[in-house]
């Protein structure tokens, strides 16, 4: 008796509580046949039975799944070439694509840039020498 108890409640965590989560997940548009609160029922009251239930008849298929969110539909999109274009390590392998200039070249109407840094900055490391010489040597 013990043995069937366990083996209902692995069940249970490992069958059904993943196909109520993924009842929940499920968009209300996308379900099929019932509702969410109707499919949540009958996984809660029929447990493996209302799961197989949900993955049969109520779960969407995997083509439908892959639309995109309602805020991205009609948002312009591109190929994978584009994207390889886009990313810096594409640009590189691309010959069309020009090489961007290096870290210290300026753009066209780009103010200097300041150095990232303070190890990059000569004055700050000319300061911070100076300061060590004076901490060695209190006479100087």
């Amino acid at each position: 008796m013990l043995l069937v108890g366990i083996v209902l409640g692995l069940v249970t965590v490992g069958f059904v509580v993943p196909c109520l989560v993924d009842v929940a997940a499920t968009p209300a548009r996308e379900l099929r046949r019932l509702t969410k609160p109707g499919w949540v029922l009958v996984i809660v009251l029929f447990s493996a039975f209302g799961a197989v239930a949900w993955l049969v008849a109520g779960r969407p298929g995997r083509r439908r799944r892959t639309l995109p969110p309602r805020h991205l539909e009609g948002a312009p999109s591109f190929g994978p070439q584009d994207a390889l274009r886009r990313h810096p390590a594409g640009r590189g392998m691309d010959p069309g694509i020009e090489a961007s200039p290096g870290p210290g070249a300026l753009w066209a109407g780009e103010a200097p840039r300041r150095p990232a840094g303070p190890d990059d900055d000569p004055q700050f490391l000319e300061e911070l020498a100076r300061r060590i010489r004076r901490s060695r040597d209190p006479g100087a």
